[in-house]
Formats: structure tokens, sequence, C-alpha cells
């Protein structure tokens, strides 16, 4: 058995969902979800969408907000049963199909939302990206992101001291060029940073329940220790989640550039 297999088989986090490391375990109310394709990163967001619309008190309606291009090909399995029932509906679901339309829709999102949000997913950024004009504008987007949750903060009511969360999820392919421009352009935005790299180790099910595929997430934060993960999904798309000892904690494991996963 590999030493990967066996960090698999470690004690689940008690009580912990996948998405927990997006909201349960983020102190600062922005996160940037990053990994290449097959990583987890729409799965992982939904969930975020279904805590965040499960957490919101029934006093304050606060609902939860979930963007993209276009609609999940299929919902994660076994999401809304871990929520509770009625957590999808108090998601609202918006897929603006350009970057115009995205900029345009998140101006307005103050003017045209009557109830709270407590928490905002804006899942496949890169997709947007192919239609954005620059670097600059790419960082326009992102720094409108930030002034909505603040103002939906603001309407929240004082027990939830968390506030409106943001979680942007981004496709990163490791090539260098216009991709790494923008990124450099909208990481400074999100000092916390949750990094998903796709294992080389998959376990094969007995008879035809299929391939487990695990995927390592680390969560890297300014002046903070690393926090890592392995997440396992089950041939029928379940998550479950292993707290993994940080790399670096003999030697205080803080965060930097440097403890990012491996590109692809």
């Amino acid at each position: 058995m590999s030493a990967l297999q066996q960090q698999q088989q470690q004690q689940p986090v008690p009580g912990a969902d996948p998405a927990s490391l997006l909201l349960l375990l983020l102190p600062r109310p922005a996160l940037l979800l990053l990994g290449p394709a097959g990583s987890g990163r729409s799965a992982l967001s939904f969930r975020a969408a279904l805590l965040g619309a499960a957490s919101s008190s029934s006093s304050s309606r606060a609902r939860a907000l979930f963007l993209a291009p276009r609609p999940l090909e299929r919902l994660p399995a076994g999401g809304a049963d871990a929520a509770g029932a009625g957590a999808i509906q108090r998601i609202h679901f918006l897929y603006p199909p350009s970057f115009r339309e995205l900029l345009q829709l998140v101006a307005s999102l103050h003017e045209t939302f009557s109830c709270s949000l407590s928490l905002i997913v804006l899942d496949g950024l890169e997709e947007y990206l192919g239609s954005c004009s620059s670097p600059a504008m790419a960082a326009q987007l992102v720094a409108l992101l930030l002034d909505t949750a603040n103002h939906f903060s603001q309407k929240l009511p004082v027990e939830s001291a968390a506030g409106c969360k943001l979680v942007v999820s981004m496709r990163l392919s490791g090539e260098a060029g216009e991709q790494a421009e923008y990124f450099s352009a909208i990481e400074r935005y999100f000092p916390a940073q949750c990094w998903l790299h796709p294992s080389t180790e998959e376990i094969a099910g007995s008879g035809s329940q299929g391939i487990t595929k695990l995927i390592r997430a680390r969560l890297s934060q300014p002046g903070t220790k690393d926090q890592e993960w392995l997440v396992r999904f089950d041939p029928q798309g379940d998550m479950r989640i292993s707290l993994l000892p940080c790399e670096g904690e003999v030697d205080g494991c803080t965060a930097s550039k440097s403890n990012r996963p491996p590109e692809t």
C-alpha cells in the first residue's frame, strides 16, 4: 500500500464536509480556489454554496449566490443531503454568458437583490477571462465582487459576524503567458488561496464500482500555517475529507508562493 493510500485511510475530520475548508476554516472573507481541470473546483464551489445557504439563519432570509458561465452538468452527489433539506432552494443561480454581462450583473447586485447574501460564489473565472479585454478589467471585476460582498455584509444581522463571504474558482493550466498576466492582476485581492492538486494515484473499487479519485487541497494564508487535506471523490460522486499533516510543520509552515502544489 502506498503512502498516499495510507493517508487516504486516515480518520475524516469529525462532521466535516469538504467545503468546510472553504467556509468554516477561513477567517478572511474572500478565497481564491485554484487548480487544473479535473481537480474538483466546481464540485467544491457548489458544496460551499449549499453550506452557505444552509448556515444562514431563517430570520435573516440571507441566501447564497452561485455565478457560472453555464449550469453544472450534474449536481455533486450527497451535497443537498449533507447541507440539509431546503438548502438548494436558498441559492440563486445566475449564468451570465460573457465577461461584459458578468461585470454588469455584479455592478447591479446591490440594486437587484432585495434579500441579503451570506455567500457569493463565482465558478469558472477563467472562462470569463477569455472575453476580458485586459488584466486591469479583470482586477476591476474582482474589486466589484469584494465591494458587493462588503455591501451585503452590512445588511446581515449583527449575529452574522462572518459577513458575506466570497469564493472564486479559477482553472490554472500551469502555462505561462496571457493567463499568468490575468492571474497576477487578481491574486493580490485574495490573501487566502486554496490550491487543488489531483493525485497521480487512483484507487480502484471492487467489482464495477469504478475509480476513487484523490485530490490534495492546500489552504495558504499569510502569517499562518498552511492547512492541507486529502479530498476523496467516490465513484458515485460523494466527497470525503481527511486532514493531512503540513509538510513544513516542523519549520512553522507559513504560507508563501513556494508552498503551492506543483503545476501540471
